[in-house]
């Protein structure tokens, strides 16, 4: 299902605005107000980055927009620039004062971003170009994929609607709703929205993925989230399957005892002196369980049974050929 999200006049302004950066890190002098606009382009209707055709009102867009490149640190410098054999104020910025400096990243360090890159796929993304500018180089990787994040075009739209307070709109199981947005999460392999749903005055979880049409979003503040707002509460899916029920013991390292506690959803039953913990842990799904105790790498163990233990030793093993 393709989730649309309607332009809205912050993005056309996004755009024009990095559409003016672009203009001003590729300028070999200072170039005026005019020219900039030049390069920009203008906005040919509603909707459409740009400036606009009107000279003042665009001048007056000019202004605006490079006190934001400046209130968010972007290094625009300016100068005289001759136009038409006036001289006149221009702007730039020099590729050296924008550009990051070099990253030293060690070998092996990249050697890991390689393999974290192939194991974990971002629908639409492509891992190779960014190891490609951190220096690294495209061979073998692994091809046991861990995990594939979906992106939909109306993620952008529901980060910016629970950072700005706003509220969003939208069709889901065939009816209109306008919710309040408190958190979105990712788990198990699907986007959800928890917030409160004004259409059923009450709270709600929302499938991103179900989400039919555009997403429209409210007025910035439009709302105040609760103290007291319930926080994402994950799904256990190592519950969730018809094998036979495991009784497993989970070590986990000190430091990761009280994240440990909150993703399985129980306090550990043995606490040793050293601060580190003991789960006992119910499973009926082990290729879940496997994965959960992977999120903690090597600050959690499995004790038993045996066998488990075992077969999670011989799965990591055959992940690193």
């Amino acid at each position: 299902m393709i989730i649309h999200s309607k332009l809205k006049p912050e993005q056309v302004r996004l755009e024009r605005l990095l559409r003016l950066i672009a203009a001003l890190i590729n300028a070999p002098r200072f170039l005026s107000i005019e020219e900039l606009q030049t390069k920009v382009g203008l906005a040919k209707g509603q909707g459409e980055a740009g400036y606009p055709s009107d000279l003042t009102a665009a001048r007056r867009a000019f202004h605006r927009d490079m006190n934001e490149l400046t209130a968010l640190g972007v290094p625009v410098i300016r100068g005289r620039a001759k136009v038409s054999e006036k001289d006149t104020w221009g702007y730039r910025i020099r590729k050296q004062d924008y550009s990051l400096p070099e990253m030293d990243i060690a070998s092996d360090e990249l050697a890991a971003l390689h393999r974290a890159t192939t194991a974990v796929r971002f629908h639409g993304i492509s891992g190779a170009e960014a190891l490609w500018k951190l220096g690294g180089q495209v061979g073998e990787g692994t091809d046991t994929e861990l995990a594939a994040v979906p992106m939909y075009p109306c993620l952008a739209d529901l980060f910016m609607a629970i950072t700005e307070q706003r509220t969003v709109s939208f069709d889901y199981s065939g009816q209109p709703r306008s919710v309040e947005p408190w958190t979105l999460a990712f788990d198990q392999g699907h986007w959800y929205l928890m917030g409160f749903d004004h259409t059923r005055q009450d709270k709600r979880t929302f499938r991103v993925d179900r989400m039919v049409g555009q997403v429209e979003l409210g007025r910035p503040n439009g709302f105040k989230q609760p103290a007291d707002a319930p926080r994402w509460v994950s799904i256990q899916p190592w519950r969730l399957g018809n094998q036979p029920e495991i009784t497993a013991q989970l070590w986990v390292d000190a430091e990761q005892v009280s994240l440990a506690s909150r993703r399985l959803g129980q306090e550990p039953e043995i606490i040793k002196d050293d601060g580190s913990a003991v789960f006992t842990v119910q499973v009926n799904n082990v290729n879940a369980f496997r994965s959960v105790v992977l999120e903690f790498l090597e600050q959690a163990e499995i004790l038993k049974p045996l066998k488990l233990r075992t077969d999670f030793v011989r799965w990591l093993e055959k992940i690193n050929k």
